[in-house]
């Protein structure tokens, strides 16, 4: 199965990081963290991922409406 790649910049991952610093500890929809931090929704959430990976960021479930729709926390790693 093939997979796709989606590459980030060390700017854009700063730019969310910085979004994700001003909700820390909130339950927070991906598009707010994106309004936030001016950035195409579907874009932060590749760079989420890349954070989260990178060991920059904690993602916390915090509700669960069903298994597909789940809202997080996010907590910056020191």
């Amino acid at each position: 199965m093939a997979t796709i790649r989606i590459e980030t910049t060390a700017e854009e991952q700063c730019t969310v990081l910085d979004a994700v610093k001003t909700h820390e500890g909130k339950t927070v929809a991906v598009s707010k963290i994106a309004e936030t931090a001016k950035l195409n929704q579907n874009r932060v959430r590749f760079v989420l991922e890349d954070l989260i990976e990178l060991g920059k960021i904690r993602r916390t479930p915090t509700k669960a409406f069903n298994p597909r729709y789940i809202r997080y926390s996010y907590e910056v790693i020191k």
